[in-house]
């Protein structure tokens, strides 16, 4: 299996399991927990701590981090992503937390599994047009369970949006940290018409 395919797929269950965590302890605990995660992740990486406490983690960067990051700083994104949650979890609501969490997991998982596999017509960075399309369908569908279905297709579209604007080096941080912002104006905005919202 392709090793970017394989990261993908570890990319959407990894950051789908802090929902659970999300919603058993709070919004709170998920940012402290991101803070000490990328903290302790940034550490061991940069003194390059190699110990049998410190094996599973080098056991997934070995596996899973993309090649020029090995040279740089391995798990890079994943502190970035870690620092991303955290901002987010730090100053908005637990509904929007959730989102920005589905959205990076799901669009950013699918668009990029999908487009290796049968992208053919480029976009922007390198992003398909076959796993934007992908992207913002699952990214819909999932969000669907959280908040409507068109609501989900707005942010969607706007995640999709930021995707192919950003380097796929940062999306990890810019997805969740902008889909907040956007997903806080809209919601916002349609509560002028939707009180319940």
């Amino acid at each position: 299996m392709n090793r970017e395919i394989k990261r993908k797929i570890f990319h959407i269950f990894s950051i789908l399991l802090l929902l659970p965590i999300l919603y058993i302890f709070g919004k709170y605990f998920l940012a402290a927990l991101m803070l000490c995660l990328a903290g302790i992740v940034y550490l061991i990486v940069k003194l390059n701590i190699k110990i049998f406490l410190t094996k599973p983690l080098w056991f997934f960067i070995e596996n899973l981090e993309r090649e020029e990051n090995l040279k740089t700083l391995p798990a890079k994104e994943a502190f970035s992503l870690a620092i991303g949650i955290a901002i987010v979890s730090l100053f908005f609501e637990e509904k929007i937390v959730a989102i920005s969490i589905v959205s990076l997991a799901i669009y950013d998982g699918i668009a990029s599994i999908v487009g290796i596999k049968f992208g053919k017509i480029k976009l922007l960075n390198n992003r398909t047009l076959e796993g934007t399309v992908s992207g913002i369908i699952a990214n819909t569908i999932t969000l669907s369970f959280i908040i409507s279905p068109l609501i989900g297709l707005i942010i969607s579209i706007f995640v999709a949006v930021v995707e192919n604007i950003s380097s796929s080096k940062e999306d990890n941080f810019y997805i969740p940290v902008a889909t907040a912002f956007f997903s806080w104006f809209l919601f916002l905005y349609l509560r002028n018409f939707i009180p319940s919202l």
